[in-house]
This record gives C-alpha cells, sequence and structure tokens, in this order.
C-alpha cells in the first residue's frame, strides 16, 4: 500500500527513471520451513548489509533494499489469516522508512540524469503528510492504483508479463526452456514456480557461481543432504517423494537456464520422477488441477528431453 500510495496521482519527475523498486525485508523471528534453516541464517546475515541502493541507467531503474523495523516478517505471517488487510500504521511506518533514505536515493544521481530529485523528495514528503489514517480512506487508492496495474498488465504478451532480467540467464536458456509457464515464479505446476523448484533455482545460481566445472549431480546430492532427503531412498515418505521431484525437475531447468545445458544423468533422473509423479496423480479423479497438472507435467518432460 506504501508503494500504491506513492504511485497514486504521481507527475512525471524526469526521464532518467521508469521504475522504483522498493523491497523492505523483515527480521522473522520465527522458525524457518523444514531444510531451509541455513537460508534463513543468510537472510539473517545479509540484514546487516541493509540499507542499500543501485541505480540501472541503461534499464533506468532505481532499487533500494531497506529493513522494516516497525514489525517482524513471524508477526505479519500470524496476521495473514484470514487475508492480511491494510494496516494504516504500518503503511506510515514503511513511507516513513522511504522518506528517510532520500538522502541515500540521491547520491546515486549525476547532474546530467533527466530527474528532478528535489521535486521528487518534496512530493513523497507531502504524500506522507497526506496519508489517511484508516482503512476506508486508503481502500479506494489501492483499488484505483490496482486496477490499473491490471488493465496495463492484461495488454503484455505473456514473455513481457515474467518481468524477467534475461542477463541472468544463459542465452540459449529461453530456447531450452521455450513456453512462458516454464519461467513463472507463481504457478505450482511450473519447474520454479512451486516453493522447491524456486529454492532450488536460487541455491542453483549460487551455487554454480563457484561450481561452474563441476556437475549438477554434485549439487544434487548436497542439496537432498540439507533437506534430510534419502537420495537412495526418496520415497520413503510423502514429504520426501514430493520434494525429492519438485527439487530434480526444478533441478533440471535450472541447469537448463543457468548452464544452457542439462546433463544426460539429470535428464534421466527427471524424466523417471516426471513418470512417477504422473503415475502417482492417475487415479486422483477427483482432483480438479488433475489435467492442468498432467499437461504440464507432459510438457516439461518432452522438454527435457530436448534440452542439449
Amino acid at each position: 500500500m506504501a508503494g500504491y500510495w506513492l504511485e497514486h496521482d504521481s507527475p512525471e519527475f524526469g526521464s532518467a527513471i521508469d521504475e522504483l523498486e522498493i523491497i523492505m525485508h523483515f527480521y522473522h523471528g520465527g522458525p524457518a520451513r523444514k531444510s531451509l534453516e541455513s537460508m534463513q541464517e543468510e537472510f539473517h546475515q545479509a540484514l546487516k548489509s541493509l540499507p542499500k541502493t543501485k541505480f540501472l541507467r541503461k534499464k533506468k531503474r532505481l532499487t533500494l533494499e531497506i529493513e522494516g523495523t516497525f514489525i517482524t516478517g513471524y508477526e505479519i505471517e500470524r496476521q495473514s489469516r484470514p487475508p492480511i488487510q491494510i494496516n494504516p500504521v504500518w503503511v506510515k511506518s514503511a513511507l516513513n522508512a522511504i522518506v528517510e533514505s532520500m538522502p541515500m536515493l540521491e547520491k546515486k544521481f549525476k547532474k546530467n540524469d533527466d530527474f528532478d530529485f528535489n521535486s521528487f523528495k518534496a512530493y513523497c514528503t507531502k504524500k506522507l503528510s497526506a496519508l489517511p489514517s484508516t482503512i476506508e480512506e486508503l481502500q479506494p487508492v489501492y483499488d484505483e492504483v490496482l486496477s490499473n496495474k491490471k488493465a496495463a498488465f492484461e495488454k503484455l504478451d505473456p514473455w513481457e508479463k515474467l518481468d524477467i532480467n534475461w542477463e541472468e540467464y544463459h542465452k540459449a536458456a529461453r530456447t531450452l526452456a521455450p513456453e512462458p509457464f516454464m519461467w513463472s515464479v507463481t504457478d505450482e505446476f511450473a519447474p520454479n514456480g512451486n516453493d522447491t523448484g524456486a529454492d532450488t533455482l536460487e541455491l542453483f545460481k549460487e551455487w554454480n557461481n563457484k561450481n561452474k566445472s563441476k556437475s549438477a549431480m554434485e549439487f544434487l546430492s548436497k542439496l537432498m543432504r540439507d533437506w534430510d532427503i534419502d537420495i537412495e531412498n526418496p520415497y520413503s515418505s510423502e514429504y520426501s517423494s514430493y520434494t525429492y521431484f519438485q527439487a530434480i525437475v526444478g533441478l533440471a531447468f535450472a541447469s537448463a537456464k543457468i548452464r544452457g545445458e542439462c546433463e544426460d544423468k539429470l535428464k534421466k533422473l527427471a524424466d523417471s520422477t516426471i513418470d512417477y509423479r504422473i503415475r502417482t496423480i492417475s487415479g486422483d479423479v477427483g482432483w480438479e488441477f488433475k489435467d492442468e497438472c498432467e499437461n504440464k507435467l507432459a510438457m516439461c518432460k518432452s522438454t527435457i528431453e530436448k534440452m542439449a
């Protein structure tokens, strides 16, 4: 809502920036999801490097990463069921944090950048002062901005909707994973769209930076050890079976996206795990997403078999 409030009726400040991306990180005092304890520790270590900002001039994108200290991630989660509502106190605290970061943002600009930073700073300060104190006043603004965003989004083609920075991936990645859904970060049936597949992709990116010449199977072995899954007997439980399946398929696509290839052992393993998954859901006739799941699994299997 803080971002929507700033965006609502916003004037132009110059051509140097098309997008201001603000990421607010929250300390999470609760227990980590099983197998992700080390990632939680790394995240909390990363909080110490905040705030930080980056100006990508060619892309006209300014990014700001700050820590939200007015609440914890655990407290947010506790209040997210039923669906979380707009909280004016949180919105004001978030806007305060953004305004306080203005001096840091200002340092990123050069004299020849076409951007009126003083007007931008004054605008943000004014919006903070004018922030309503009730949900009833904020809700119409939220609805209007959301509606405009949805209308603009629907005009984009399927690839544009993904909003992916292709520089992070291998030049052959889109050829190897040629369907937009295979790049989705929200589709449960996409290779890297479910939680496990997404974690696998991010962890493989990090591992690959230091292990470019090593087999992806070495990464898989380490991943399974970290996640307490017996790679020799992965179907011993429902958790183990499903996590193993998602990790294998996620890794096959992660390797193709990052390295531009998927080695034979991994291809065969992904092939067999997809076959196993299709067999397990074949009799689940009452599941409303069965056909969609089977179709996307078949597409993933065919795509993996064609990978270099």
